[in-house]
């Protein structure tokens, strides 16, 4: 009865750990989303404010550039900063009045790192869930090699049934195999005892 309990528990244990990453990283990936958004719309209103080279805030999750056929080339202040290629994906789309170029940077393992860091309430979510479920793992192996090493176990249980069976018939045995049995289950129970 005891694994299937300790397997379930290790079962909730893991999805509380994965559902705690699953909650961090989509709030990542809202923020990440939030900012390209902020991007081409502040990018979109210097446009039609008729501004060539447009100040975007996140200039680190997006560069663009609109070729607007009759007016020329809008871009972002950020358009001549050398980028790594394999960091940014990049998106062309057609417009009405001309083409959109974008390089949109990809998802990061460190920029998620860094925004859960920044953020506290997904830092403890994630540290406070990946302790819960390391502290109870390691707790349950060890109740598990406690008993494989002499803690209680099915043959010990057996004994101890048969020894208190053998206390009941007190009347019948003498009183020196009386004072044996004592001693044999204060030797168990320090055997027991030592084990924890």
């Amino acid at each position: 009865m005891r694994k299937p309990f300790v397997f379930f528990l290790w079962l909730f244990l893991l999805v509380f750990v994965l559902s705690s990453i699953y909650i961090s990283f989509t709030a990542y990936l809202y923020d990440r989303d939030s900012k390209i958004l902020a991007n081409v719309s502040s990018f979109f209103i210097g446009v039609r404010e008729g501004i060539e080279k447009v100040d975007i805030p996140y200039p680190k999750h997006t560069i663009i550039m609109y070729a607007k056929e009759p007016s020329g080339k809008f871009v972002s202040s950020n358009v001549a900063s050398p980028i790594e290629r394999k960091m940014y994906v990049h998106i062309s789309m057609p417009l009405q009045e001309g083409t959109l170029y974008m390089y949109v940077r990809k998802v990061d393992l460190l920029e998620y790192l860094a925004f859960v860091g920044q953020n506290n309430l997904y830092t403890g979510l994630l540290v406070a869930s990946v302790l819960l479920y390391f502290s109870i793992f390691y707790f349950t192996l060890r109740e598990f090699e406690l008993a494989e090493k002499g803690g209680v176990t099915e043959e010990l249980l057996n004994r101890l049934k048969a020894l208190r069976l053998t206390m009941a018939t007190l009347k019948v045995i003498p009183e020196e195999s009386v004072d044996e049995m004592k001693k044999l289950v204060d030797n168990i129970l320090r055997h027991r005892l030592s084990k924890r």
